[in-house]
């Protein structure tokens, strides 16, 4: 069974060491601690049965209206068991209740694996974004309408 709910700050040691498994240029473990005053309950976590944190999705809502998934990485092996489409599917619904129209996101443009399961859950490439991560490496920038509607793309 897995459980998502918000992310406390006892979560975050297990959070940083995903982080570190899951990242070529992985975020600061201080950097997830400001993240985690600053998101609020945009910072989940995935749980198994024991409590141990399986996984993480992280959101910041832009200009009252931009939901960004800042960031989204699940254990190596707890990975194709559908714990990312659920922390996903949560923050979506939480930018949703919060009055986001779309959400939006970077990924590494070389992130097969990632661009398919973006792609799955609804996001489209709308930009290449040249030396994002630094020197040659770029990133798409894809965006999900959450209204539904047509033609957004």
């Amino acid at each position: 069974m897995v459980i998502i709910t918000n992310a406390n700050e006892d979560d975050l040691n297990e959070i940083y060491a995903i982080e570190l498994e899951s990242f070529d240029n992985p975020y600061p473990y201080s950097l997830l601690r400001a993240y985690y005053f600053l998101a609020g309950d945009l910072f989940l976590v995935a749980k198994d049965e024991k409590g141990k944190v399986l996984g993480y999705s992280l959101g910041v809502i832009q200009y009252g209206y931009r939901g960004h998934v800042v960031s989204i990485a699940v254990k190596k092996t707890e990975r194709k068991r559908g714990v990312g489409s659920m922390l996903l599917m949560q923050l979506e619904s939480k930018f949703r209740l919060k009055g986001c129209s779309h959400s939006y996101l970077e990924v590494n443009y070389g992130n097969k694996d990632g661009i398919s399961f973006y792609n799955k859950h609804g996001y489209k490439v709308v930009k290449l974004q040249l030396n994002y991560y630094g020197r040659n490496q770029h990133a798409f920038i894809m965006v999900k309408d959450l209204l539904d509607r047509i033609g957004f793309e």
